[in-house]
């Protein structure tokens, strides 16, 4: 609002006084604000006291909306570690007249793709005026670490064939993200020797956003001790 000036009055004129004397008066607001407006009162006196007042309306009104800078992108490996909503995430927000704009959260939205998934998540920016802008912040949620697992023990057995495959001998699978990482059986491959033969078999430990590990179990045909078969005999004794 622009200072008093009784030189806003131009054109004051008397049939007696050459000058008369134009003085500020008082400024009334109407108490309203977007717009606020003001009467500005001035008094023009000629040299015997005759006064007139004359009047100038100043409309206060902030059409200009504040200013921020989006929120820095933000990169995370699970919907667990989504950061909580943060005002203050918005740091440079600015405005012509408010002295501090509020910040607020608006909406997350997903782009609704896993690994990875996409959300946008918007501030809004506001002036007393109630002028507003949007910032938004991206979050990529993807998933690259591994899942862990230990080789099941090894099998040792007399004869073929072998034991079926059994996804529960991997008892510690675990990964960062996927609370059941998926244990599948992938394939036997024997070394193609007898007595022993070698056969490795391969597990594979899957979570999620599909990040594998493979994990194996030796299961050796042959290696231990075949029992002698017990035969009885009728009749006399053989003779060595």
């Amino acid at each position: 609002v622009p200072a008093t000036d009784v030189t806003a009055v131009t054109d004051e004129a008397d049939n007696c006084t050459a000058n008369p004397v134009v003085a500020f008066v008082s400024d009334v607001s109407d108490g309203n604000t977007c717009p606020e407006v003001i009467t500005r009162t001035y008094s023009v006196t000629d040299d015997c006291g005759n006064t007139i007042n004359v009047t100038q309306t100043i409309t206060v009104d902030d059409v200009t909306p504040p200013t921020a800078s989006n929120p820095a992108a933000v990169n995370v490996e699970c919907t667990a570690d989504v950061p909580a909503t943060d005002v203050t995430a918005v740091t440079d927000e600015a405005d012509n007249c408010t002295a501090n704009p509020v910040v607020a959260f608006v909406s997350d939205v997903s782009d609704g793709n896993t690994c990875p998934e996409v959300i946008t998540r918007t501030y809004s920016v506001t002036d007393d005026c109630g002028n507003s802008i949007n910032v938004t912040q991206v979050i990529t949620i993807g998933d690259n670490t591994n899942p862990t697992a230990s080789n099941p023990a090894d099998i040792n057995i007399a004869l073929a064939p072998a034991p079926a495959p059994d996804i529960t001998l991997v008892i510690d699978e675990a990964d960062n993200c996927t609370v059941n990482p998926v244990v599948a059986f992938v394939s036997d491959v024997s070394d193609g020797n007898p007595c022993p033969e070698i056969i490795t078999r391969t597990y594979s430990v899957t979570d999620d956003c599909g990040n594998q590990i493979f994990v194996t179990q030796l299961i050796i045909i042959g290696g231990g001790t075949i029992p002698e078969p017990t035969v009885t005999l009728n009749g006399p004794s053989p003779v060595c």
